[in-house]
């Protein structure tokens, strides 16, 4: 690795190597997207994009961005499938421990029988119950845009700025040695 050069134009179009420099670009990343998403909302003075588990959604999808759980369909549809499970359950059954406990279950069960696992899409149900949101729309947004915005994000963020290997972006090609 020492013979690599380590002039501007190999910082810029290479991803960083160093963990100092690996946290600071999934920092920055995860403030951009977050800064993004709640601009929306308070422009749009409402609920559209945001809520609290996608800041545990940073984490994969731009700390651990190679991660099968930070995938696309992952975040979308990890997040999509356990907001209509903590929807239906907020809709059918009064706020419990158990039903609180049974809607986390249920939904992480959809997540793993779908092959969309998404960790941080567990605290949906929490959040929709808790937060009483009886309305599928909250699956649509701030739930499912949201999910959608973040991957936009994260894909254009990795291809011009992190240059770290994201879904199909930054694939390393066949045959080199990166």
């Amino acid at each position: 690795m020492d013979d690599i050069p380590k002039g501007i134009h190999y910082k810029i179009t290479h991803p960083a190597h160093k963990l100092w420099m690996i946290a600071l670009v999934a920092a920055a990343g995860s403030a951009l997207c977050i800064g993004i998403l709640a601009f929306v909302d308070g422009v749009a003075k409402g609920d559209y994009l945001l809520v609290a588990p996608f800041g545990a959604t940073m984490v994969l999808v731009f700390g651990l961005p190679q991660s099968p759980l930070a995938h696309p369909k992952n975040v979308i549809f990890g997040h999509l499938t356990t907001a209509i499970t903590g929807i239906i359950f907020a809709n059918f059954l009064p706020v419990t421990f158990w039903s609180l406990g049974l809607a986390v279950g249920v939904g992480i069960f959809l997540m793993i029988i779908l092959n969309v696992t998404h960790p941080p899409a567990g605290g949906n149900p929490l959040l929709i119950m808790l937060g009483a949101h009886t309305s599928i729309l909250f699956a649509f947004y701030p739930i499912f845009a949201g999910s959608c915005i973040i991957v936009l994000i994260a894909l254009l963020y990795h291809a011009l700025v992190s240059r770290l290997e994201y879904a199909w972006v930054n694939k390393p090609k066949e045959g080199k040695d990166v």
